[in-house]
């Protein structure tokens, strides 16, 4: 419990300071800009796809958020469910292990060490997508099944097949192999809930938008170095324990063919991306499984985990780099987030729209146009994002016309309150 409130006070430190950079992708806007939409029209219409979030994915968990932004209609919002999702995810882990016999040593050290996983982190500082509620869910899944609850095992699948379609097919898929080598009225149980809700899903998006998103598959892919080197990242920190699972880690198989034969603009596999979400959870699942039964390679775990953490980590947490400092550009951004005035972000500020996206009538466009990167700042670098758009000047009002939120005044001045606080921290 300490790790994960000390996880959580770290990311949200760290988010909220990228926030202010403008550094946090669009994702943390979409969806935002999801909710709020919900909530003021009843629709979950957003511009960054230029259509309903729910219609290109099976994605309805994103109404989870929803409550936290009618209190608090923020990025911040989104931004501390998103670490809060990850972060409880280890008190659940340590609940399974002692459920698969392990020590409480055992339990806190593989809770530790999911929490130490670059990948983990990696999720914690990148935007936010519903995908973020999987490993929460999944371990939940676990803890239901070993205890024999069939109603909380449902319920469970059913909250997991919303965070995305794809969620849906591995969850049919393991439910299967359960039913094949464990139990096999929760594992047919399993499978019969995610394959009524893919074939509902499939049966909806073919029937009203034409079809679903998804990559091209090819059975050649000549990156196999990157892909074993992805493998090893985030099976290093428990160990390779889960290799002692020997021909059953084959299992994992559709896994890895998602990931590593679908042909997509960039890399799905890499730490910290989204797309790896399940990959990396079935892996967690799996090294808690052989380290239940084996205090010794645990305790060996603590080392490996500490090494990937502190040289292989995706975020500022790794050597050598450092948090942003506030971009000067912010308090103008976060004045378009308390109107309700049409203002168009081209997708190199993507940063700025995020932290304006509260305003359903802010929009991102352009991404994937050349022009994109003519205002590219590097990964690591401080530079501040010198826009020269129109949105860079301050909405004619700053607060424009009346809010729909009630707090709305006491929302208007901590938000205002907190900016300053967050652009006065001292540069780390």
């Amino acid at each position: 419990m300490v790790a994960s409130c000390v996880f959580f006070a770290t990311y949200v430190a760290i988010d909220l300071n990228k926030l202010c950079a403008l550094r946090v992708g669009s994702n943390t806007g979409e969806y935002l800009q999801t909710a709020v939409n919900f909530i003021r029209y009843g629709s979950t219409y957003n511009y960054v796809d230029w259509n309903s979030t729910l219609a290109m994915h099976d994605q309805w968990m994103t109404l989870a958020i929803v409550p936290f932004v009618l209190i608090w209609p923020h990025p911040e919002s989104v931004i501390v469910l998103q670490v809060l999702a990850l972060a409880a995810t280890a008190p659940l882990l340590f609940v399974l292990v002692r459920r698969w016999g392990g020590n409480a040593e055992t339990a806190a050290i593989v809770a530790i060490v999911y929490l130490l996983q670059p990948s983990v982190q990696g999720f914690a500082n990148a935007e936010f997508v519903p995908l973020d509620f999987v490993p929460l869910l999944s371990v939940g899944l676990a803890i239901a099944v070993t205890a024999r609850s069939l109603v909380w095992s449902l319920l469970l699948v059913q909250l997991l097949c919303g965070t995305k379609e794809d969620v849906g097919l591995f969850v049919c898929w393991f439910g299967l192999v359960y039913a094949a080598f464990g139990h096999l009225r929760f594992g047919l149980s399993v499978a019969a809930l995610s394959g009524a809700n893919l074939a509902a899903y499939y049966a909806l998006a073919h029937g009203f938008i034409g079809g679903t998103v998804h990559p091209t598959y090819s059975a050649v892919d000549v990156n196999w170095p990157q892909q074993l080197a992805f493998l090893s990242e985030i099976s290093a920190p428990f160990a390779f324990a889960a290799l002692a699972l020997g021909w059953r880690v084959l299992l994992a198989f559709p896994l890895l063919a998602e990931l590593f034969f679908a042909h997509w603009n960039f890399p799905l596999y890499q730490a910290g991306s989204y797309y790896t979400v399940m990959i990396v959870t079935a892996v967690v699942l799996a090294s808690a499984y052989v380290l239940a039964r084996n205090a010794g390679w645990a305790r060996l775990s603590i080392a490996t985990a500490l090494i990937m953490a502190m040289f292989f980590n995706t975020t500022v947490l790794h050597f050598g780099r450092h948090w942003y400092s506030c971009d000067p550009l912010y308090s103008r951004a976060l004045a378009w987030s308390f109107t309700q005035q049409g203002i168009y972000f081209p997708c190199e500020d993507q940063g700025a729209w995020t932290v304006a996206a509260a305003d359903t009538q802010a929009r991102l466009i352009g991404c994937g146009h050349h022009r994109m990167l003519r205002h590219a700042r590097a990964a690591w670098g401080n530079e501040a994002l010198f826009s020269d758009s129109p949105w860079t000047q301050s909405p004619g009002t700053l607060l424009g016309p009346p809010q729909q939120w009630s707090l709305n005044k006491a929302c208007k001045w901590f938000a205002h309150a907190g900016s300053r606080c967050r652009c006065r921290a001292p540069h780390v």
